[in-house]
């Protein structure tokens, strides 16, 4: 038994180890922009909803950060509720849903 568990993880690395070899570039083509034209919308959406959360959130943001831990607490709710939507709603370029500008930590 012990084999062919052995014999399985082998098969499942040598044939999972070349996708990784090399990350080609694709494209954006017409689906990706007629998605986008849904995924804008909600984007949109979402930063609303995020900004209303962090409004109701900020009182206990606030008494969360008087311990030392976490000074910069509003900072962090504040980008991971508002800033990184809207990056994603107006700063990321058509059809790219991999865009990290700025949205890296």
């Amino acid at each position: 038994m012990r084999i062919i568990k052995s014999l399985l993880w082998v098969l499942a690395v040598s044939f999972t180890a070349p996708g990784f070899a090399s990350q080609q570039e694709i494209k954006a083509d017409g689906y990706d922009y007629l998605l986008d034209v849904f995924l804008r919308p909600l984007g949109f959406v979402e930063v609303i909803a995020g900004t209303a959360t962090f409004v109701v959130l900020s009182p206990l943001t606030a008494i969360a950060s008087i311990p030392a831990p976490k000074e910069n607490a509003f900072a962090e709710l504040a980008d991971s509720l508002i800033v990184k939507p809207a990056k994603f709603t107006f700063v990321r370029p058509a059809g790219d849903y991999k865009f990290m500008g700025g949205l890296e930590k």
